[in-house]
């Protein structure tokens, strides 16, 4: 009998232990995270509560880079819109250097910013920082960016759509067969979703891959010339240049034309570049690009934002709108991209 009551007695002691590691404290935000190695034991990381707050917030922006037009778009319409309700807003642009980005949401902290809002950024440099942002009581919205860990709600185009309708496009006019050639890179969440819908495309028809073009960010427009370029010396018969946004197909445009393959190999797009749209109304080598619907979307994130700081719950997945732009309705984009190219111009 007393061997067990003994017995009993330690499984009550590992039990109570069991269910005393796994509390949280009150009043925080638990988010759990899975191992490197896929295994189930977990870190928990539990937030701070954030008081609530109303009227007049600091509003932190933090942007990768304002090199193209989408960028800017987004940039300057998200602090008029803050600003025309009354907020203050602090900005910083990192130029293309995901370290420096990360920097400047640690000095947008110190800021005394009550909500940073991170745009079009490398995600997977970002972590840190956002944490640590979190940690320190300040909310984290990211737009046009990929998921981070810890942040509060994202706005985001749906990257992996957006590429599957322009491939369509580009493969149906080419044949759905052929030599091509794809372009793009591995560190941005946009860019890395026309990557995994180009493999998709030629698995499924066939398509014959005689070159990758590896761009960058900044210079993309410059590093795809190049690429593509040499590519076409060796290949003159392709048939298309599954590019996988607007500044690789200006660059691979720059190409065809002086390979004299210029209209009759195709690209497409993504951003609703001016010069990309009135090459698409030529019709040129483009003939299909995209243009989110910015506006709402920044509407929407400061709606997010005070939310928020007023306590209430906010959804953690926002889609941001988006058109594909081809021939038929190039006209309705290609006035507003004109007028927003003269408004936001650096």
């Amino acid at each position: 009998m007393k061997k067990w009551f003994a017995l009993a007695l330690a499984a009550m002691m590992m039990l109570a232990t069991l269910t005393g590691c796994g509390g949280t404290e009150s009043g925080g935000t638990q988010q759990t995270q899975e191992t490197d190695q896929g295994s189930s034991e977990t870190d928990t990381v539990v937030y701070p509560e954030i008081p609530a707050k109303t009227g007049s917030l600091t509003i932190g922006i933090s942007t990768n880079a304002l090199s193209n037009i989408h960028n800017r778009h987004m940039f300057e319409g998200l602090r008029e819109e803050a600003e025309g309700r009354g907020h203050t807003v602090v900005t910083a642009n990192a130029n293309g250097d995901p370290t420096q980005q990360a920097n400047d949401i640690e000095n947008l902290v110190q800021a005394g910013c009550d909500v940073i809002v991170v745009q079009n950024a490398d995600n997977f440099s970002l972590k840190n920082a956002v944490q640590e942002a979190r940690m320190a009581g300040i909310r984290v919205i990211c737009e046009d960016t990929g998921w981070i860990d810890g942040i509060d709600a994202m706005f985001l185009v749906n990257s992996i759509a957006v590429q599957a309708d322009i491939n369509m496009i580009l493969a149906a006019e080419v044949g759905f067969s052929g030599k091509i050639i794809t372009t793009g890179h591995q560190d941005n969440f946009a860019l890395r979703a026309g990557s995994y819908i180009h493999d998709a495309f030629v698995e499924e028809y066939g398509f014959d891959v005689v070159a990758h073009v590896q761009t960058t960010f900044p210079g993309t427009t410059e590093v795809t010339y190049n690429g593509v370029d040499s590519a076409l010396t060796a290949n003159p018969d392709v048939v298309a240049i599954f590019t996988s946004q607007d500044l690789e197909a200006m660059g691979a445009i720059q190409a065809l034309k002086e390979h004299d393959l210029y209209p009759q190999v195709k690209c497409i797009g993504v951003d609703g570049e001016v010069d990309i749209l009135n090459d698409i109304k030529a019709d040129g080598s483009c003939i299909a690009t995209v243009v989110s619907d910015l506006d709402s979307a920044n509407v929407n994130v400061v709606d997010a934002c005070e939310a928020l700081m007023a306590g209430e719950d906010v959804a953690k997945y926002h889609e941001i709108p988006y058109a594909v732009v081809t021939k038929e309705n190039v006209d309705e984009f290609l006035e507003k991209a004109t007028a927003e190219a003269e408004k936001y111009a650096e």
